[in-house]
């Protein structure tokens, strides 16, 4: 089997660092959610999940922390600038970016009934403060004494989803500089992954590999563990253990990272311990390669979601059963929902999904992927490209070579 001449590989500059204008980048961030706040009718916002506040003020602080506990939040006008209620041990930081820093309410379960009535007389006298009393707050996320306390306040409450998700589905200038950045993250940590692959050593070893090589590299955090090899590879989704890595074991990664100033890396390779792959080992990848390159082949602005699902090259039936659930998915600040919908795996059969008439368009970045493995069999195959949607088609960010042994 030919393997496709990637020719898009050098197409994408990756820009230093230093070339990058981090006010600007800040400063579009929060022009591209005002302008999707006002299309969409909402006069104020309260974002409390982190990414969304890094999208909105330019700061995170203490990310997975935060993502857990109620500790930090901003407000966020359709016109003017955000209120950002930090961390009160982290104000000196989010300083340095926004104007207006102030002590977040923040409680757990031993929390006094009246601080946490404070919250919403707090958020009360905000909207005040900006002149919208009367407007609804449109909020990402509440937890239950969040919610409890606006209520007791009368403040109406409406879902602020269509406007982030509109806002950060097409990204900045300084946005697709840093996934180009990230691209190259990608490639070094995913060649030291490989290369640390031999016999013997355990599953959880190979993660450290790739964590190493991350934060070595300035990137964040990896917000999952999926990394696995021979037995564990089938079904899919099974997190780094124990496992030793026997010699022709397929080892597949997903990368998940949030890599420098916190933007996704998301690419999937399936490497092999060993010389030779079995012809199932290969019937398994090639199959998922065909279906991952012909989606990033055939992509193109003004294309919908619902004619590239119908255009793909289809699965083969064998491992339609354990599928992966999306063939594409968006990202950006997040690997998810909040940087615009996906198309589920279930539209190459010809499903009607809710987004089928979206249409992709030039800044959007895109994960293709693919998982191949038989119901009972003992290996499974997991492939995914990260890309730009460029003026003709799909750019990668992340170029690292799939294993011509599988494909030969």
């Amino acid at each position: 089997m030919a393997v496709r001449t990637r020719t898009r590989i050098h197409r994408l500059r990756v820009p230093n660092v230093s070339e990058i204008d981090f006010g600007r980048l800040r400063s579009g961030r929060l022009e591209c959610l005002q302008g999707a706040m006002r299309r969409n009718g909402y006069a104020v916002c309260l974002l409390s999940n982190p990414a969304s506040v890094r999208y909105a003020t330019g700061t995170d602080v203490m990310h997975v922390w935060s993502a857990e506990n109620f500790a930090r939040y901003a407000v966020v006008p359709a016109d003017g600038q955000p209120i950002l209620f930090e961390y009160p041990g982290s104000i000196h930081v989010s300083q340095r970016f926004v104007a207006d820093v102030r002590p977040a309410f923040g409680w757990g379960a031993a929390t006094p009934e009246a601080r946490v009535r404070s919250f919403g007389e707090g958020m009360r006298s905000v909207l005040r403060e900006l002149g919208h009393s009367d407007e609804p707050l449109a909020v990402d996320r509440l937890d239950t004494p969040q919610y409890l306390s606006l209520g007791e306040e009368g403040i109406r409450i409406v879902d602020v989803s269509p406007a982030v998700f509109e806002a950060r589905e097409v990204k900045t200038l300084e946005e697709i500089d840093l996934m180009a950045i990230n691209g190259g993250i990608g490639d070094a940590i995913l060649a030291e992954f490989e290369a640390a692959i031999r016999p013997g050593i355990r599953e959880y070893e190979l993660l450290a590999v790739l964590g190493d090589a991350l934060l070595r590299r300035h990137g964040e955090v990896l917000f999952t563990r999926l990394t696995a090899s021979g037995t564990n590879t089938n079904p899919w989704m099974s997190e780094a253990h124990d496992k030793a890595v026997m010699p022709g074991d397929v080892v597949g990664v997903d990368t998940d990272a949030n890599g420098y100033e916190g933007y996704v890396i998301d690419v999937s390779r399936t490497f092999l311990c060993g010389d030779q792959p079995t012809p199932e080992q290969k019937e398994a990848y090639q199959a998922g390669y065909e279906h991952v390159t012909s989606m990033v082949e055939l992509v193109k602005p003004g294309m919908t979601f619902g004619e590239l699902a119908c255009a793909a090259k289809p699965l083969p039936n064998k491992f339609k059963e354990q599928r992966y659930g999306v063939m594409m998915h968006q990202v950006g600040l997040e690997d998810g929902r909040n940087e615009g919908p996906g198309i589920p795996s279930r539209a190459a059969d010809g499903t009607p999904f809710a987004w089928q008439d979206r249409e992709f368009k030039q800044g959007m970045i895109c994960c293709f992927e693919a998982y191949c493995g038989e119901v009972g069999a003992p290996f499974g195959i997991k492939l995914e490209d990260q890309v730009l949607i460029g003026p003709d088609g799909a750019e990668l960010l992340c170029t690292y070579p799939y294993d011509e042994r599988f494909l030969r």
